[in-house]
């Protein structure tokens, strides 16, 4: 083994090719070719096409398709389709959120925003209704949020 390789460390030395010329005896074979496979398998990166995933009804005229969901860190990153005419209720933030305009456009508090334009909103506001006369797409990151049918029942609310 190289002076820069932990001894018994098989695995590093494949990854490097620095592989001893004889064969391993078999149980120590079967067992590298585990570890390698294990890393292999290794997911990194989690893609969603754009394709893939599933558009839930939130209120009428808005589709949401949830990206990511931590359960842990109580946050989720979504896509928001809002259809032309729709809004978003207005709705108060325990957490930050973020989010970036990818299509179209929506105004909120009579300012419009547009592809790129990035806001951010800090624990404790509540906004007022976004509006999307042309129609949008939304990416927010934002605290967890409840299930469709729960926030349908608290957009009709007002709460």
């Amino acid at each position: 083994m190289s002076a820069f390789i932990p001894e018994n460390d098989e695995l590093l030395a494949a990854v490097l090719g620095l592989v001893p010329p004889q064969l391993p005896p078999p149980d120590q074979a079967a067992a590298l070719r585990e570890r390698v496979l294990a890393e292999a398998r290794r997911v990194r990166t989690r893609v969603i096409r754009a394709d893939e995933g599933e558009w839930k009804p939130f209120v009428p005229g808005i589709r949401i398709k949830t990206l990511r969901r931590d359960e842990a860190d109580g946050t989720q990153t979504s896509l928001w389709r809002i259809e032309p005419g729709a809004s978003v209720p207005p709705h108060p933030h325990t957490r930050e959120e973020e989010c970036l305009v990818l299509e179209g456009s929506v105004i909120h508090d009579e300012i419009e925003y547009f592809p790129g334009d990035f806001l951010l909103a800090p624990p404790g506001e509540r906004h007022k209704p976004f509006l999307a006369p042309r129609g949008a797409l939304l990416m927010i990151r934002s605290e967890l949020i409840p299930d469709p049918e729960k926030l349908r029942k608290l957009a009709q609310s007002g709460s």
